[in-house]
This record gives structure tokens, C-alpha cells and sequence, in this order.
């Protein structure tokens, strides 16, 4: 349980808060490559920590996010003519480059150096792997991008694709870490399986090695880069352990199939991106080391993740990812599929998620929680937000992990271990990789 002020200090992400201040130390996925297909083409509205912006591509094929007014009177600039290196506002004809450098005045007379003293706030962008970053930072120049291994593979683009939730983002990213919730939201009643292509465990899928034990015990330990957990389950006279990580400031990872030899194949994670305080936009990923998905899986895992398909898109931020089934039509909620197939009688996971976290409200009152013991990773990742927000307001001190990309090359673990074994050192090589830090 938190108190009011902790959850207020916890959830507000916007210019000058305290946990907004520690975002901005951080590089921020903001919107899919694929979302400006080519040079020159439609801008596209973006919303990050309560900042309207627009994203555009320009003709040397450069991605840049700059303020959505124009300073010259606040025109919205997503109706800009993305034309020549820069976006030109269309009231008046004022352009601007990627760096926010206004570059042509053309209502001034030809003689006026008024342009020079104009700047749009632009963001830095970098572009990696069909993901565009940005960073809304106080440095002049900004820290290296984390080592993801999902982000690191040019030649193996992970599937990618975003959903829009209308709440704050640690209701969000709290379902990602709450591992007993999967033994009752996402059951199925029928014994079939929904998996992500390409994904198995020998003998057994690590589905159903969780829905033998509904009540995991956890241990959690802090990291460099953030926090780790187990959730130990009794299976088959072993424990089957789900180690998944916490990186600051917003990143999840979940273990997917292994081969026969024990090794990861799939694995897939979330980025719990605020929009603002009430809305977040959710970056989900599947990578399969060694194997890019195929365009067939690829509609797989779209199908599989996005069942219920989307809204018409619309030009708001997010406005593409905003699902059918949602809070207005009770997330097609069916008694009668309750009773046979699925607990909660929603359709396809994600959905099941938003309903739960999106009817909690925008942002709930957690100081009217009641916690238990499987909710052991949701406080140890509060309280170290809390803190690291705290330090930086007080102190300046850097938040985890700022200066050191390397500490983010983790991968999330499933493991069948011997009762009462160091799950810690049992699965540090699968785990860390070539990271530093635990």
C-alpha cells in the first residue's frame, strides 16, 4: 500500500514532476518505423509525458520529433508540408528543420534575420531495428541507447506492435509483473493452449506449468539495472521457476519456448510508455534469437495478440491501436463463455488486461490496497521508482542505468530446477548474456 502522496509522486509523468524528470533521463520508444513508411510522407501525431508532438520523416529519410505548435502563433504542425528537409507550417510558411532550426521565414521581408532567433523544440531521434527513439531529456547530448537484445539485431526485426490503454502507466505495467494473475485472468477452462509460434518447452508447455501451482512463491532481489524475480510453482516434482526482470524506468520481459537443450527460443517483452498520466501506449515485442519470424508468423502473432481487431484509425496519438473490444462495450465480455472456456469470458489476452487495469480508473487509489504475498515484485519495483525519482529531485543522482547500456542486455528465463535450488546462479549465463550487473 502506498499513500496518497507516494502514488501521486509514482504516477504523474508530466513536464517538471518528479518521476516525469526521471523518464526524460531516459531514451523513449516512440512510435514503429513502420508508421513512417517513406521520406517526405504524412506527419504523424505523437503524445509522450503530457507533450504533444509531431513525427515526421524527411527526405534524407531522418526521423525527427519537434512540438506540434509552431511558434509563431500555435498552428498545429501535423497539417506542416513535409517537403525538403523540414516541416513547413502552412499558416504562415515559417519551416523547420529536424533540430528545430527555424530555416525560411517566407513572411518576412527577404532582408530580416528574424528566422535566426526562432527555434521549434525539437528531440533527438535515433532510429534502430524499426524502432524510433527519442530522447526528451536535459543533456545536450544524450546517453547511448540500451542494449536490448531485442533492438540490437539488424539483420532479426522483432515483431512489433502497440495498444492503447486508457489509464496511467504503472496500472499497466503492474499486470506484467503480477504473475499470479495468469492462473486466473488468462485461463482457459477447456485445456487448449494459445502459443506464440515457434515457441515449446520439451515434453510440457510452460502454460500449463503454470496453472499447476495457482499460488507461485516469490523471491526478489534488486538489480543494476532494476529488479529480478522468480515465481517458484510446484510441477512434476521440481520447481518451475518464471525469472523475469524489471528495467528502469518502464521495461518488462517474459520467457517464451526453449529447445531441447534447455535454450531460449522466444522471448517478449513491454515498454509501458506514458502518453501521460492517463494513457499509456504499449510497445510490445517478440523476438526469436537466431530466426526472424516469417511474414506468415508474423500475421500469426498479429492475429494471436490482436484477435479482436482495431478501431477505424484515427490521426490522434495512438489513434491506430485502440482496440474494438474495450470499456465502452464491456470488452465483449460473454457470461455464457465464461461458464465453458475461458474465467474471465474475454476474448484474447491483451484484452483481458485492459479490462482489468483500465476499470480500476485512470489512476487508482492505492492506498486502499490490500497486498499480498504474490504481489512481492509489484512493491519492490514501486518502492525503487519512488526512491530513484526521490534521489534525482533531491540530489541529482542518475537513476539506474543511465550511463550504462550494457546493463540492459538480459534475457527473461523459464527454468524446471531441483526443490530449494539458487535459481540466482542456476540461470545466470541464460539470463545475463554479456551484461554486467546481476
Amino acid at each position: 500500500m502506498l499513500t496518497r502522496e507516494e502514488n501521486e509522486l509514482m504516477c504523474r509523468v508530466g513536464p517538471g514532476t518528479p518521476m516525469g524528470n526521471l523518464m526524460r533521463q531516459y531514451w523513449m520508444p516512440a512510435i514503429l518505423s513502420m508508421e513512417l513508411p517513406e521520406p517526405d510522407g504524412a506527419p504523424v501525431r505523437v503524445r509522450l509525458l503530457g507533450e504533444n508532438l509531431i513525427a515526421f520523416r524527411e527526405t534524407d529519410g531522418t526521423v525527427a520529433l519537434v512540438a506540434n505548435a509552431c511558434p509563431h502563433r500555435g498552428a498545429s504542425l501535423f497539417f506542416g508540408r513535409n517537403e525538403e528537409n523540414g516541416l513547413r507550417c502552412v499558416y504562415h510558411g515559417w519551416k523547420f528543420d529536424a533540430s528545430g532550426a527555424c530555416v525560411d521565414m517566407p513572411n518576412e521581408p527577404a532582408e530580416s534575420n528574424f528566422k535566426h532567433k526562432i527555434r521549434l523544440t525539437a528531440y533527438p531521434c535515433i532510429e534502430r531495428n524499426g524502432l524510433v527513439w527519442a530522447y526528451l531529456g536535459p543533456r545536450e547530448t544524450p546517453p547511448a541507447l540500451p542494449d536490448f537484445p531485442w533492438n540490437m539485431d539488424p539483420d532479426n526485426v522483432p515483431f512489433m506492435w502497440r495498444n492503447y490503454r486508457i489509464c496511467n502507466w504503472m496500472q499497466t505495467l503492474e499486470g506484467d509483473i503480477d504473475t499470479s494473475h495468469i492462473n486466473f485472468l488468462h485461463r482457459r477452462m477447456d485445456g487448449e493452449v494459445t502459443t506464440v509460434p515457434g515457441a515449446k518447452w520439451p515434453g510440457i508447455n510452460n502454460i500449463l506449468l503454470s496453472q499447476q501451482d495457482s499460488s507461485p512463491r516469490l523471491e526478489v532481489i534488486d538489480t543494476a539495472y532494476g529488479c529480478l524475480y522468480t515465481a517458484k510453482r510446484q510441477a512434476d516434482g521440481q520447481e518451475y521457476h518464471r525469472i523475469h526482470p524489471f528495467l528502469f524506468p518502464f521495461h518488462t520481459m517474459i520467457g517464451g519456448g526453449i529447445d531441447d537443450n534447455g535454450a531460449l527460443t522466444t522471448f517478449n517483452g513491454k515498454a509501458w510508455v506514458p502518453m501521460d498520466d492517463e494513457n499509456t501506449l504499449v510497445l510490445e515485442w517478440h523476438y526469436r534469437p537466431g530466426k526472424p519470424w516469417s511474414d506468415e508468423e508474423r500475421e500469426q502473432l498479429a492475429h494471436v495478440r490482436s484477435a479482436l481487431g482495431f478501431l477505424p484509425a484515427t490521426s490522434e496519438p495512438g489513434g491506430r491501436w485502440r482496440f474494438k473490444a474495450n470499456i465502452e462495450n464491456d470488452y465483449y465480455l460473454d457470461y455464457e463463455l465464461q461458464k465453458t472456456k475461458l474465467f474471465c469470458g474475454i476474448l484474447s489476452n491483451p484484452v483481458q488486461d485492459h479490462a482489468m487495469q483500465e476499470t480500476m480508473g485512470p489512476i487508482y487509489n492505492r492506498s486502499k490496497e490490500h497486498l499480498g504475498t504474490t504481489d512481492a515484485m509489484i512493491i519492490r519495483v514501486r518502492r525503487r521508482l519512488i526512491q530513484a525519482a526521490v534521489a534525482l529531485r533531491d540530489h541529482g543522482t542518475l537513476p539506474p542505468g543511465v550511463d550504462a547500456p550494457d546493463l540492459f542486455w538480459i534475457k527473461p528465463v523459464g527454468a524446471l530446477l531441483p526443490a530449494g535450488a539458487d535459481w540466482v546462479a542456476a540461470t545466470e549465463t541464460r539470463r545475463r548474456g554479456r551484461a554486467v550487473g546481476a
